[in-house]
């Protein structure tokens, strides 16, 4: 009889939870019809976002109530968005607290509240006119800012915003920091902001993510070739990415009759046939790495990176003893020794294209070993003058 009565009661158990879990179940289906139903009610009647890129985003936005469409039955998602709009819709999907003013413009609670909460200050736009359009470079300031993140450097918002998702290129290898933002475009960086935010992971444009560092500091080489130039060994103040800057990017005489420039030092990978960098270099039939009186052409299984240097004199008043108009590269660092037939250490690179000069070295992804650090150096290329050199970063790398 109690085994009966187990039985009984184990199988009303079962069936008692499985009555739960499916009610639960179809309840939380119901909602998200619910939410679904409701999103598309909302949307539904604006006429001009069925089939844009941003449709989804702009539904959220909607959804969440920080945007609206206008009386006309439109949304005018290409429509330009001012930096008080943008900040308004900033402030409202964050949440954060709005005082009533007495007096001031329909924005100024906004802006007070944005203040507050340390995502703006008076200064951060160049100047004081809310109402100008606000570039994707102040729209990724202001997102930075409310990420948390401190102490960034001048031009390393579009940086740190497109590092984490938030920003995307406008064409392949494109930022546009002074592009303006449109409606869709301001809805979509707040979004993507929200889910930082919320602990979510975003994908990143690579390219977009170069070419901002490019634009805060002049070289790309820490996010095309990271686990050379900023590995993980490289978390202090002297190493790694935060070895490079600006100022190490002038240097020359003591004097002063001898003042070198850095304008650029950009990383390509080779293995990346998409890289929107490719564009410096000359077709792979003209392009050679040398060893010696050995000119070897490249081939798409070479593994490597090409980092070319762009660099001028911005005084040269000896130029019989400094020559031509550019600086050399050095890469230091790497154990082994060259024998021309295997790339195991950097060697010079040339273009065989009269119409495609390039400057720069060619260094291994693979087969190669180091003392433990790698140091990019530059310096004046001399006809027996004083070499003037200068170390633009330094970084650790046991291989």
């Amino acid at each position: 009889m109690k085994k009966i009565s187990i039985s009984v009661f184990t199988t009303l158990s079962l069936f008692v939870g499985s009555f739960y879990l499916n009610t639960v179940e179809a309840a939380q289906e119901s909602n998200a019809d619910k939410m679904a139903e409701s999103r598309e009610t909302k949307t539904s009647h604006f006429t001009d976002i069925q089939g844009h890129w941003a449709q989804t985003a702009i539904q959220d936005a909607i959804q969440r109530g920080y945007v609206d469409g206008y009386p006309d039955k439109r949304f005018l998602p290409n429509k330009q968005v001012t930096r008080a709009e943008f900040m308004k819709m900033a402030v409202s999907a964050l949440d954060i607290e709005v005082a009533s003013l007495s007096s001031g413009s329909w924005y100024a609670p906004y802006v007070a509240a944005a203040e507050s909460a340390g995502i703006y200050k008076a200064g951060d736009f160049g100047n004081s006119n809310l109402t100008e359009r606000m570039t994707r470079e102040e729209m990724a300031k202001l997102a930075v800012k409310a990420l948390g993140y401190k102490n960034v450097e001048d031009k390393q918002w579009m940086y740190l915003a497109s590092k984490d998702g938030i920003i995307s290129g406008t064409a392949p290898g494109v930022i546009s920091p002074t592009g303006t933002t449109t409606r869709a475009q301001a809805i979509a960086v707040i979004e993507r902001l929200l889910q930082v935010k919320s602990g979510k992971e975003l994908p990143v444009d690579k390219y977009a993510v170069a070419a901002a560092e490019v634009y805060w500091h002049k070289t790309n080489i820490f996010s095309v070739a990271p686990e050379i130039f900023n590995g993980p060994d490289n978390n202090n103040k002297n190493v790694g990415i935060d070895s490079w800057k600006l100022s190490k990017l002038q240097f020359g005489a003591p004097n002063g009759s001898i003042v070198a420039q850095v304008d650029e030092l950009i990383a390509i990978d080779w293995n990346d046939p998409k890289d929107p960098n490719r564009k410096l270099l000359p077709s792979k039939e003209k392009l050679v790495w040398v060893f010696g009186s050995n000119k070897n052409v490249f081939n798409n299984d070479l593994q490597a990176y090409v980092i070319l240097l762009k660099s001028h004199y911005t005084v040269n008043k000896k130029p019989k003893l400094y020559p031509g108009n550019e600086l050399a590269l050095n890469i230091r660092g790497y154990n082994g020794k060259a024998n021309g037939r295997v790339l195991n250490m950097p060697h010079l690179i040339e273009s065989t294209d009269p119409n495609k000069r390039i400057n720069g070295l060619v260094i291994p992804k693979q087969g190669f070993s180091t003392g433990g650090i790698i140091e990019v150096m530059v310096e004046t290329i001399t006809a027996g003058a004083p070499i003037y050199l200068n170390k633009l970063s330094r970084s650790i790398l046991i291989k």
